[in-house]
């Protein structure tokens, strides 16, 4: 078989994870720049990760994503419309309040407890999967959360997510989203340092 011809295997077996990868760029890239539009990107990613996950049998991974898609959407709203500069129009990133702190770790492990007790009843993975799929959700679902409210601390708790998903798919040898996980994990460290600096 030629070199063509394996590239042509590889794209028509791996089309959608790469087309997933290049709409996961773009979104972190949006996001790193803490650009309105990433909501858009996060919508159209969402889409071909809620497939990935589900094929690959990280179904918290895959709900976060159905979650991911609909709190996009809002996120797109309140980002119009709440912490943007009247006179440029640029996002007025901010600190989140440190009384908030300790509701949020326990709401990551609330959060988490309870999809890990629910995926030990609806799907068949290693004991160490589940545990990494149900706390990439949870920090996922709360970091979501603190991102439509422009909070530089959200990168504290999606770089830990980005890094655990990376090595899950690896596990589940999804190489090609496994990779782009890890650049994620990368990316997230550059971007928290970026948003601390936009700090209003």
């Amino acid at each position: 078989m030629d070199i063509y011809s394996i590239i042509l295997s590889f794209l028509s077996d791996n089309w959608i994870s790469l087309i997933g990868a290049i709409i996961g760029l773009i979104f972190l890239y949006l996001e790193y720049k803490a650009n309105v539009w990433m909501w858009a990107a996060s919508i159209i990613m969402a889409l071909f990760y809620i497939y990935i996950f589900y094929h690959t049998q990280l179904y918290a991974s895959m709900g976060i994503y159905i979650y991911f898609f609909i709190a996009s959407v809002y996120g797109w709203i309140v980002w119009i419309f709440r912490n943007r500069n009247k006179e440029s129009g640029e996002e007025i990133i901010t600190r989140v309040n440190q009384k908030l702190w300790i509701p949020i770790i326990i709401g990551v492990a609330v959060i988490s407890v309870l999809i890990f007790f629910i995926l030990t009843h609806f799907s068949d993975n290693i004991v160490y999967v589940t545990i990494g799929d149900s706390l990439t959700t949870s920090l996922n679902i709360v970091a979501l959360w603190m991102i439509s409210r422009k909070w530089a601390e959200q990168w504290l708790l999606v770089i830990p997510a980005n890094l655990i998903s990376g090595i899950l798919l690896f596990v589940q040898q999804d190489i090609l989203s496994g990779c782009l996980f890890i650049i994620f994990f990368i990316v997230s460290i550059l971007g928290y340092a970026n948003w601390k600096r936009m700090v209003a």
